[in-house]
């Protein structure tokens, strides 16, 4: 995933309820993407934060963050990048954006029309229940010894791969409905 400059992201920008992080706009993105995958490029941003209003080169860098996504999330591949601080940031930072982009992932699931009622597999409950708990931490104080950055890299291989599993449960398949039309 390329790197995205959003500038109305920044604290002193922010209006409202908008993202507050990258982590949180592409985790709102995917949330919205797994129960809406035909969402509209150029407006999907509204649909989750209403008072959000990026400048004309934010438009374009959301678009295009909204381009590398979907195209992601329908790789056979598994190629999406989660929105994170480079590999050379702090660990607590780094966990801090994770847990923001949790909080982002529920915010778009939630809005887009995922419910308590909503049908899903066992090891999609699993996820989202792990999302949740995953999206509270706020305080990090970790020694950012090997452990800690392994540990690191499974959730986040974990959040990585169970989005995909939540994205495959969710979107409507395209080749049952070829099938079912003889």
């Amino acid at each position: 995933m390329s790197q995205l400059y959003f500038p109305s992201l920044s604290p002193k920008n922010m209006a409202n309820d908008g993202p507050t992080t990258e982590a949180e706009l592409q985790g709102a993105l995917c949330g919205l993407l797994c129960m809406d995958p035909q969402a509209s490029r150029y407006g999907w941003y509204h649909v989750l934060f209403e008072d959000y209003q990026p400048g004309a080169e934010e438009q374009q860098n959301l678009t295009l963050l909204f381009d590398e996504t979907i195209q992601a999330l329908n790789s056979l591949d598994f190629a999406l990048d989660l929105s994170l601080p480079d590999d050379d940031s702090p660990l607590g930072s780094r966990v801090v954006a994770m847990a923001d982009w949790c909080q982002g992932l529920l915010y778009g699931l939630a809005v887009a029309g995922l419910t308590d009622t909503t049908s899903l597999s066992k090891d999609c409950q699993e996820y989202v229940t792990d999302v949740i708990q995953i999206s509270q931490i706020n305080d990090v104080d970790l020694d950012e010894s090997e452990h800690d950055e392994s540990n690191f890299a499974e959730l986040v291989e974990y959040l990585r791969m169970g989005l995909f599993l939540l994205f495959g449960e969710l979107s409507p398949d395209e080749n049952q409905d070829e099938q079912t039309e003889h």
